[in-house]
C-alpha cells in the first residue's frame, strides 16, 4: 500500500523543513504575489488584456506556458488486488494516465523469469488497450538480490535494470514512465547495508537503470513524501539530475496557497544544481470527509501544478480505500464531488497551460486557461460577468456570482469585473507574500528573520538552529525550552494608515501545557491567551499607522513540547471583521 503523511501537523510537525532559498529568487517570488498596499478591484477581459500574466518577466515563465498541457492521472491499486471492473470507472473520469505498480519481489521469485501476467497485469494491459497510459512505482528490493534490501551491488542493480526493461517490453509505449521508489524520504526506505551512502546508492540504481533503458521510457527519480527539498538536495549532489528525466514528488497539504512557491524554490534548487528536468506529481490529494472541499482544492492544487510546468500530476486515488477512506474519486462506484472536479480538469488543462493573472491583490487568484476561460477564488468579493458561464468546482453551474475560498470557473466571458474585498491580510491566502513577515523571537527585544527553509518533507519559514520552530501556510510551532524559548512571529506591517479589526482561530492537539499566544498592535498587547485546544478569537480592532505593525507571537508556554498547532489570523477593514474558521 502506497503510504504518506496526510497533512496533519499534529503527527508530522518534524518532518516540515528547508535550506534557504537564495535571496534574488525569493524577492522575485513575493514580487510575484503582488503588492503589499493592494488594489481593491480587477477587472479581466477576453483575451488577456488589462491583467496581465503574473510574473511574465520571471525565467522560464514564457517557455511554461508553451509547454504540452499537464497530464492529470489517477492512482490506482490493482497490484493490491483491486478488481479490473475498477478500470471503467477510470474511464468514466476520462483519466488518460494510471499509476499503480507491479512489485519486482512478486513478479522475479526466480532469477531472470518474470511473471508479467497476473491479474493486475492483466487489468494494466487492458487500460493500454483502451487508450491509457501507465506510470508504474518499482522499489528496488527483492529477496534474490544483495539479502533483499535495497539493491547497491552492480549485479543487484543490473538485475533490477532487467526487471524494468521486462516492464518496458510486456507494456510498450503505453508505458510513460517509471518511477523508482516510493516516498523515499520517509521510513522504511533506502535499506542499505550499514555505511553504504544512501545518496550515492540510490543514484548508481539509477544509473544502471538509464544505461538499460533510457530513451525507452521516463525514469523518476526522488519520490517524496510532500515536496522534499531538502531532501533532494542530497540526491542532487550526488548526480541524480544527470540520470533522470523527471523528478517525483507527492505535495500533499490541506490547502493549495503556497504551493506555487514551493514547487519554484525546488525548481530553484535544480538550477543551483546545475540541470532543471520536468517534475511530476505523481500522487496529490487531500483528506477530507467535506467533498465540496476537496473537489475545490482538486481544482486549485491541480491548476497550479499546471501553472508551474509540473508535467503530470495523479490524484490519490480512484476509489475510496479502507485506510484512506476520504480520498477516493468514488465512494466504491458512487462518484464525489471530486470525480466532478477531475473531469473538470481535463476539459481545462486540454486548452494549455494556465497563466496567473496580476490583478494586484495576493489574496485574489485568477489563472486563464487559453483566451476564455478563468479559474478564481480568493478572499470574498463581489462579482460580475459579462457573457459568461460560471460553474463550481465539481463543473454544476453557480447560482451566486461571488468570489470565496472555493474556486470558481468562468467560460466564455468577455468582461469579468472584481468587487472591492474587505480583507486585508491573511495567514493562509497571503503566506509567502509581502504581507507577513517571519521571525524567531529569542528575547523580548531580539528577533531573527526567518527564511523559507529545507528540509526532509515540506518547506516552511523557520531555520536550521531554531528546529522545531516552524511557519507553514496553516500551522505552527514554536522551538526552544520553557527556559529559553524561541517564539514564532507572524508580523503585518501597515503600509498606510490602517483602522483594522482582527480575526482568527487556533486548534491544537491534546498534549504539552499548550502554546502562549500574544497579539500586539504596535506597542500595545491587544490579546493574550493560552492555546490547550480550539479558540476563537475574541472581536479586537485596532489603528495601525504607516510603518505600524501587528504581530502574533507564539511561543512554548511553561513546558516545551507537543507545540504544533494549526492557525488561521485574517486582518478586515474596521467593521468587516467576522469569525474565522480553523484550517484544519
Amino acid at each position: 500500500m502506497v503510504r504518506r503523511a496526510l497533512i496533519d501537523p499534529f503527527r508530522h510537525i518534524a518532518k516540515q523543513v528547508r535550506p534557504t532559498l537564495r535571496i534574488a529568487v525569493l524577492v522575485a517570488l513575493l514580487a510575484a504575489c503582488g503588492p503589499a498596499h493592494l488594489r481593491r478591484t480587477a477587472e479581466i477581459t477576453s483575451p488577456i488584456g488589462t491583467a496581465q500574466a503574473a510574473g511574465s518577466a520571471a525565467s522560464g515563465a514564457a517557455n511554461i506556458a508553451q509547454q504540452p498541457p499537464m497530464v492529470l492521472g489517477v492512482q490506482t491499486h490493482f497490484s493490491q488486488g483491486w478488481s479490473s471492473s475498477t478500470l471503467a470507472l477510470a474511464r468514466q473520469v476520462g483519466a488518460p494516465m494510471l499509476r499503480d505498480s507491479l512489485p519486482w519481489a512478486e513478479s522475479e521469485k526466480v532469477r531472470g523469469s518474470y511473471t508479467l501476467t497476473t491479474p493486475a497485469a492483466q487489468a494494466l494491459a487492458s487500460a493500454c488497450a483502451g487508450g491509457q497510459r501507465l506510470l508504474l512505482t518499482a522499489v528496488p528490493s527483492n529477496p534474490l538480490y544483495d539479502g533483499g534490501g535495497w539493491v547497491s551491488s552492480a549485479a543487484g542493480n543490473a538485475a533490477f535494470a532487467s526487471y524494468l526493461a521486462a516492464l518496458a517490453g510486456r507494456f510498450g509505449s503505453c508505458l510513460a514512465a517509471i518511477e523508482v521508489g516510493n516516498e523515499i524520504n520517509g521510513p522504511g526506505t533506502l535499506v542499505y547495508p550499514a555505511g553504504v551512502d544512501r545518496a550515492a546508492a540510490y543514484v548508481a540504481t539509477l544509473k544502471a537503470v538509464r544505461a538499460r533503458i533510457g530513451g525507452r521510457v521516463a525514469i523518476l527519480g526522488g519520490s517524496t513524501n510532500m515536496i522534499g527539498t531538502g531532501f533532494l538536495r542530497t540526491l542532487f549532489a550526488a548526480g541524480m539530475l544527470a540520470t533522470v528525466d523527471g523528478i517525483a514528488v507527492h505535495p500533499y497539504r490541506s490547502r493549495a496557497e503556497g504551493l506555487d512557491i514551493e514547487l519554484a524554490q525546488l525548481g530553484a534548487a535544480m538550477d543551483s544544481a546545475g540541470k532543471r528536468v520536468p517534475i511530476w506529481a505523481s500522487e496529490f490529494s487531500i483528506d477530507s470527509r467535506n467533498q465540496p472541499l476537496a473537489a475545490g482544492e482538486l481544482v486549485k492544487q491541480a491548476t497550479m501544478l499546471a501553472a508551474a510546468g509540473a508535467a503530470q500530476a495523479s490524484w490519490y486515488a480512484l476509489i475510496d480505500q479502507r485506510w484512506f477512506p476520504n480520498m477516493g474519486l468514488y465512494a466504491g462506484t458512487a462518484a464525489k464531488a471530486q470525480a466532478g472536479a477531475f473531469r473538470l480538469m481535463q476539459r481545462l488543462l486540454a486548452r494549455g497551460r494556465p497563466q496567473r493573472l496580476d490583478l494586484g491583490d495576493p489574496l485574489l487568484f485568477a489563472y486563464r486557461f487559453g483566451t476564455d476561460t478563468t479559474v478564481v477564488w480568493g478572499a470574498p468579493r463581489s462579482l460580475r460577468v459579462e457573457g459568461g458561464q460560471i460553474s463550481d468546482a465539481s463543473g454544476t453551474p453557480a447560482a451566486l456570482a461571488q468570489v470565496s475560498e472555493s474556486p470558481l470557473v468562468i467560460t466564455g466571458s468577455t468582461a469579468i469585473r472584481f468587487g472591492a474585498s474587505t480583507w486585508i491580510a491573511d495567514t493562509l491566502m497571503g503566506w509567502g507574500t509581502p504581507q507577513w513577515r517571519y521571525a524567531a523571537r529569542l528575547k523580548a527585544d531580539t528577533s531573527y528573520r526567518l527564511p523559507l527553509f529545507d528540509d526532509q518533507f515540506t518547506s516552511y519559514f523557520g531555520d536550521r538552529w531554531y528546529r522545531p520552530l516552524q511557519i507553514n501556510n496553516t500551522s505552527a510551532a514554536p522551538g526552544g525550552t520553557a527556559a529559553v524559548p524561541i517564539r514564532a512571529v507572524w508580523r503585518h506591517v501597515a503600509p498606510v494608515a490602517e483602522a483594522i479589526d482582527v480575526g482568527g482561530c487556533f486548534a491544537k492537539a491534546a498534549g504539552g501545557d499548550g502554546v502562549d499566544l500574544t497579539l500586539t498592535a504596535g506597542s500595545k498587547v491587544l490579546w493574550r491567551g493560552v492555546l490547550t485546544g480550539r479558540m476563537q478569537l475574541p472581536p479586537l480592532s485596532a489603528n495601525l499607522a504607516p510603518g505600524d505593525a501587528l504581530e502574533l507571537v507564539a511561543g512554548p508556554n511553561q513546558t516545551a513540547g507537543g507545540d504544533s498547532f494549526f492557525v488561521r489570523l485574517v486582518l478586515f477593514q474596521r467593521g468587516a471583521g467576522e469569525p474565522v474558521v480553523c484550517p484544519e
